[in-house]
């Protein structure tokens, strides 16, 4: 069943832009690797394609008619996205020190700002 949704809300296309609402569906047993979180993390975890979310309404557990309509709310951020297809910012009051292109490259640029700028690495690793 879940592969089964996972595969129709890929399928979902927006009637206004003809483009895909989900990009990106993230199963469970692929996506945790702590005990805990396969436990009670959510059996999939949807990546919504740029310009798409679920309804504020559905994030507090209500149910809205539309399937699809028009965000005229305050959006004041939201992880409910596909990573891969839309782009993270981080926000600063000075420039880093060493830069972050990715978020591959954030932990280093971070660090650095801290004055650690090399690693030790570890026997074996």
């Amino acid at each position: 069943l879940v592969e089964e949704i996972g595969a129709k809300l890929l399928e979902e296309v927006d009637p206004k832009t003809g483009g895909p609402v989900v990009t990106k569906v993230y199963p469970r047993d692929e996506t945790y690797r702590n005990r805990g979180h396969l436990e009670i993390g959510p059996d999939l975890i949807v990546g919504y394609a740029k310009g798409t979310r679920c309804s504020s309404d559905s994030s507090l557990g209500g149910l809205s008619q539309e399937v699809f309509r028009d965000n005229l709310d305050d959006w004041p951020g939201s992880h409910l996205m596909d990573h891969e297809t839309v782009p993270g910012i981080l926000l600063t009051s000075r420039p880093l020190r060493k830069e972050a292109p990715t978020l591959k490259e954030l932990a280093g640029a971070l660090l650095a700002e801290l004055g650690i700028e090399e690693f030790p690495r570890r026997e074996g690793g």
